[in-house]
């Protein structure tokens, strides 16, 4: 799957933002909108071919001025529309800094 291909569809509001995208943004304080703005202007940083998903990872604004590093699952099994799986702020102990490579557990 190609961002161009995901950002298309978000662009003309094919998508949808499912429960555990919502709860992660209530729990860590962001919004729906930058979820899709990370989908917009992120980049793909790992694939899941076998369930069509694809990781997404982007600096965002946050409210209050401050930017910060979005992590998003989109599903992309349906022709016509993307689903947000899930979006969360990546947990600095498990990701390199920018947060684009897992860091290796020893």
């Amino acid at each position: 799957m190609k961002i161009e291909h995901l950002r298309k569809r978000i662009k003309h509001g094919k998508y949808l933002v499912k429960s555990h995208a919502v709860q992660h943004a209530l729990k860590e304080g962001f919004e729906r909108r930058q979820m899709v703005e990370a989908v917009l202007n992120g980049e793909i940083i790992e694939v899941y071919p076998q369930v069509k998903r694809a990781l997404i990872c982007s600096q965002v604004m946050f409210p209050e001025g401050k930017e910060f590093y979005l992590h998003v699952v989109c599903e992309y099994a349906s022709p016509v529309y993307v689903e947000i799986i899930t979006a969360y702020i990546p947990d600095r102990s498990l990701w390199e800094e920018p947060p684009i490579w897992r860091k290796t557990i020893r």
